[in-house]
């Protein structure tokens, strides 16, 4: 179910991609637009058809959207301690921007710019943390899902500017910390927050964000000291100190103990009943259920037929 998820994604976002590609050239927006309307389209297919699939088990429920100012927070509050301990360390310095290096400048379009990494980080989630991790745990159980999807999840970054092997390892350990808010805390919600925030807050502050060189404000900051230890280039996903900050995370989301009522997809029972599809079904799947007072009386008609 995982491998068809991924394929109806993949099709739904080429199908996307001619639709958005007439409008705009703008390479993000061709990335993550279509993506997005991909991934929903696909997630809400699966929750008009399958008998299982809900929004809340996805984690994308009324219940969970707490999760997403939390993890916007969380976001920018680790990247901003991230940026003032490499600077306050002199390893790293806001330097006079270089205009000629900005690949994607939105100082004067700073409400698209947010937009814009808000749809690539839902798109991203979405599509990989959705129905994607969910089916997949169901068939090869939590961890195995959130070790092969943040795989994945790096592997899709691999082809980014000054990419590293140290910098893939990051992003699929980042990828850890999503799927653990999705799996562990129950909230997909918390998962977007976390990498809109994140995102977010480097550009804001002005560095580089996995190897591409992005401007909302007039910072400009350069990551020095040693590259394995600050990112250099390609961003403070990077480096040694980001590693430590992906475990950090994953450890404070992976200890409490989600106290919640809801299962979660992966944990529901394939054999328990299936999510009614209308008022007009019942839990056994018959056409009206049944009032009450006529259930009662089919169960008393069984009881006489089976007395001797």
């Amino acid at each position: 179910m995982a491998n068809l998820c991924l394929v109806a994604t993949a099709a739904a976002t080429l199908a996307a991609i001619m639709l958005v590609s007439p409008l705009t050239r703008n390479a993000i927006a061709l990335n993550t637009i279509p993506l997005l309307a991909g991934s929903l389209t696909i997630t809400a297919a699966a929750v008009a058809l399958h008998p299982h699939v809900t929004w809340t088990a996805l984690g994308l429920g009324r219940a969970a959207l707490p999760g997403l100012p939390t993890g916007i927070c969380v976001g920018i509050l680790t990247v901003s301690v991230l940026v003032l301990l490499t600077v306050g360390l002199q390893w790293a310095a806001w330097t006079p921007m270089n205009a000629s290096e900005i690949r994607f400048d939105w100082r004067e379009s700073r409400l698209a710019g947010l937009t814009l990494l808000a749809v690539g980080a839902t798109a991203e989630e979405v599509a990989i943390r959705g129905l994607v991790l969910q089916f997949l745990a169901r068939a090869v159980g939590p961890w195995t899902a959130v070790v092969t999807t943040s795989i994945v999840f790096a592997l899709l970054h691999g082809a980014n500017p000054e990419v590293t092997h140290l910098a893939q390892i990051n992003t699929a350990l980042f990828g850890v910390v999503f799927g653990i808010a999705v799996l562990r805390r129950r909230s997909l919600w918390l998962a977007i927050g976390l990498h809109f925030g994140w995102n977010a807050a480097q550009v804001a502050l002005g560095a580089n964000i996995s190897g591409i060189t992005i401007r909302l404000t007039e910072l400009s900051l350069e990551l020095g000291s040693a590259d394995w230890l600050t990112g250099g280039e390609y961003g403070l996903e990077g480096g040694i100190l980001a590693t430590g900050t992906a475990l950090v995370l994953a450890t404070a989301l992976g200890l409490p103990r989600y106290r919640g009522d809801d299962p979660g997809l992966f944990r529901l029972d394939p054999q328990s009943d299936p999510k009614p599809r209308s008022s007009l079904l019942g839990a056994d799947g018959s056409v009206g259920g049944g009032a009450p007072s006529e259930r009662l009386e089919d169960d008393g008609l069984r009881a006489r037929r089976a007395d001797p």
